[in-house]
């Protein structure tokens, strides 16, 4: 029995310390002991695109706050991992400098308002200052590229005028102080022995009226700009000219000296190529047969413009080039009246083609004691109706002239001109 009561004691003895701690832990969990902890929060900004439109803005967006929070210590070790919100409305500033604003908490989810109290540290209470500054924001800020790299032999870069942008322009804001230090912005390419042209993305830098770089606390609409520059191919290409014969003179009978013998382009690989693999850009053709008078007798000079493709530039700037031609064989001109041997040929079926024309003056060149032999006898006028619509009415068309019973090939030739006869066409019968 002794024993018994003995056993009942120490039950009641391990139930009586059970209860006490139960009731202990249940004491600290209220406010009977709650501890104090400091803790240094950041805040969080309210209103700040109102500020923009007032052309205000933070420049010390990144304020904190010291308070101290009363709570029972499971609360405060669980603010460690979910803080307290800080949350300041700036909305109402309306002017620059200095201003005080007072800030509001919000507890994490689970935490009951009764069970924490915050106090501020500062002694001003729940309010801290901010500096406020005046914001611009300026598009269209304008972008420029400079070229700090080499091109291969052979290759040519661009100059500064040739770089394109993408966006074209900047966007820049922040303290109005700072963005109105800014005159342009900079894209530096750089590497050696390119060949290929840029076109890639490339980071840029703030430059200051004096030329120098900026390191500002300002927002850039972009980070990087894409870049297209050209790197180009470049040749020595030769200049040509090309003689046709007639007239009495042959490729022999005239020397050419141009100005230019050769000019230096520029442009895509391919282009470049291309024309690298011709014997030559051909400037024009001399129709000896065309010359005039003078200059088939004297010599004299001729102009041709320098023909380049759109995308070859000529590096030279030679846009035109002097021909000299000088004749090496005395030539005469002489005018003969043709009468005679002025015919038609493919005139209409059914038509009858009368030769309004009496007479047509054709020239021919060559030395003089061969145009001594020469009469209008020799000269053969041919119009070709081939081309005429069958019907009633004169035409005017062209005549081709032709020399025969002399040597028209070496030594004797007609200058080439617009000659035309005129002929009436009419139905037969």
């Amino acid at each position: 029995m002794g024993k018994k009561i003995l056993d009942s004691k120490i039950l009641y003895v391990v139930l009586s310390v059970l209860i006490s701690l139960s009731l202990w832990l249940w004491v600290t969990s209220r406010d009977e002991n709650r501890e104090s902890r400091p803790f240094n929060l950041p805040i969080a900004f309210e209103g700040v695109d109102i500020l923009e439109e007032r052309s205000l803005m933070l420049v010390n967006p990144g304020v904190t706050a010291s308070i101290t929070v009363r709570a029972n210590p499971r609360i405060l070790a669980s603010l460690n991992e979910n803080p307290i919100k800080l949350t300041a409305n700036v909305s109402n500033i309306s002017m620059e400098g200095t201003q005080r604003v007072a800030y509001s908490y919000s507890l994490p989810a689970g935490i009951d308002q009764s069970d924490v109290e915050v106090i501020a540290r500062n002694g001003g209470g729940m309010a801290v200052e901010v500096e406020v500054a005046r914001f611009l924001r300026r598009e269209n800020v304008e972008i420029r590229g400079e070229f700090q790299g080499t091109a291969a032999e052979g290759y040519l870069p661009g100059d500064t005028e040739d770089f394109r942008f993408s966006p074209g322009t900047l966007t820049i804001s922040g303290r109005a102080e700072l963005v109105n230090q800014v005159a342009y912005a900079k894209v530096v390419v750089t590497g050696e022995n390119r060949t290929e042209s840029v076109n890639d993305s490339f980071p840029f830098q703030l430059i200051g009226a004096s030329g120098d770089p900026l390191d500002l606390d300002v927002t850039c609409d972009v980070d990087t700009v894409y870049t297209v520059f050209p790197i180009r191919a470049t040749a020595e290409i030769p200049l040509d000219i090309k003689v046709a014969e007639g007239g009495g003179l042959g490729r022999e009978d005239v020397r050419l000296k141009l100005s230019a013998r050769s000019i230096t382009v520029a442009g895509s690989r391919e282009a470049v190529a291309a024309l690298s693999a011709e014997d030559g850009l051909l400037l024009g053709t001399i129709d000896l047969a065309a010359l005039e008078d003078d200059m088939a007798e004297n010599g004299g000079e001729l102009t041709f413009p320098v023909p380049l493709a759109d995308e070859l530039e000529n590096l030279s700037g030679i846009t035109e080039v002097t021909v000299e031609l000088k004749p090496l064989k005395r030539v005469e001109t002489r005018t003969f009246d043709v009468a005679t041997r002025i015919s038609t040929t493919n005139v209409p079926e059914g038509w009858r083609a009368d030769i309004i024309t009496q007479v047509i003056p054709v020239k021919v060149r060559g030395p003089a004691e061969l145009l001594d032999e020469l009469t209008e006898e020799n000269i053969q006028v041919v119009a070709n109706l081939g081309e005429i619509r069958a019907a009633s009415g004169q035409y005017t068309v062209p005549v081709v002239t032709y020399l025969y019973n002399a040597n028209p090939a070496t030594e004797l030739g007609v200058v080439r001109a617009n000659y035309t006869i005129t002929v009436s066409l009419e139905p037969e019968g």
